[in-house]
C-alpha cells in the first residue's frame, strides 16, 4: 500500500483494472492513472503499480507491487438440511471458493430457503464469518430459472432449486459457480452482483 501510495504522490504510472464490485466510482483520475479493461493489457502496460478490484484469487508476481482490493461482491446460495453443521457449511465453502479461485472477503451475503425455523449451521456460520445471512421465499426462488433444477429438492422444499435460485435472486447478477453438491445435506452456489 505505501509503494502505491508513494507512486501516486510522484506521479508515476499506476494502473487499475476491475472486474468485480460498484463500476464508474471514478471521477477525473489523475493524469498518472490509467484503468485498462484486462488483466494482461495493464500487467503489460508498463506502470509501476497496480490497482486490482477483484473477488478472484490472483496469481504472479505482478502483485508485489500491487493493491487488490475485495468488493463486496459474492453471494452464496446454500441449499441445506436442518441438521447440517457449520462445519459441514464451512468445508463445502472453503472447497468451492478454493476450486473455483474466489476471495472469502468479497462474500457479502449467505443466502438460503425461509424455513419455518431458522438452520442454526447457518447461524452459526455467518456469525462466525461475520456476513449477513439472508433468507428467500420458496415462492421467489420458484420464479427464477436455474440452470440445475432438481426434482427431489421440488418435492421437498417446493420449489426445484434452493442454491442457485437464491444466490441469482439475492445478487441481480448472475451466477459464477453452479451448484456444487456435497452429499448428503448441502449445496452450494455463487452468484457475482453486477453494477
Amino acid at each position: 500500500m505505501t509503494k502505491i501510495s508513494a507512486h501516486m504522490v510522484n506521479e508515476e504510472n499506476i494502473g487499475v483494472y476491475q472486474e468485480a464490485g460498484k463500476i464508474n466510482w471514478w471521477k477525473e483520475l489523475p493524469k498518472n492513472v490509467k484503468i485498462y479493461q484486462n488483466l494482461d493489457e495493464m500487467k503489460n502496460s508498463g506502470s509501476i503499480g497496480y490497482l486490482i478490484i477483484s473477488d478472484r484469487i490472483l496469481e504472479g508476481d505482478f502483485l508485489k507491487n500491487s493493491v487488490v482490493y475485495r468488493p463486496p461482491s459474492l453471494v452464496v446460495g446454500i441449499g441445506l438440511h436442518w441438521d447440517t453443521s457449520k462445519e459441514i457449511i464451512k468445508e463445502g465453502l472453503d472447497f468451492c471458493l478454493q476450486k473455483f479461485k474466489l476471495s472469502e472477503k468479497s462474500i457479502v451475503k449467505l443466502v438460503s430457503i425461509k424455513k419455518p425455523e431458522d438452520v442454526k449451521g447457518l447461524v452459526d456460520i455467518g456469525k462466525e464469518m461475520g456476513i449477513t445471512v439472508e433468507y428467500v421465499n420458496r415462492e421467489d426462488l420458484a420464479e427464477i430459472s436455474a440452470p440445475n433444477p432438481s426434482d427431489t429438492v421440488k418435492a421437498f422444499e417446493g420449489t426445484s432449486s434452493v442454491s442457485e435460485a437464491a444466490a441469482i435472486k439475492v445478487s441481480g447478477g448472475e451466477l459464477i459457480v453452479e451448484k456444487q453438491k456435497f452429499p448428503p445435506n448441502l449445496t452450494i452456489a455463487i452468484a457475482r452482483i453486477l453494477d
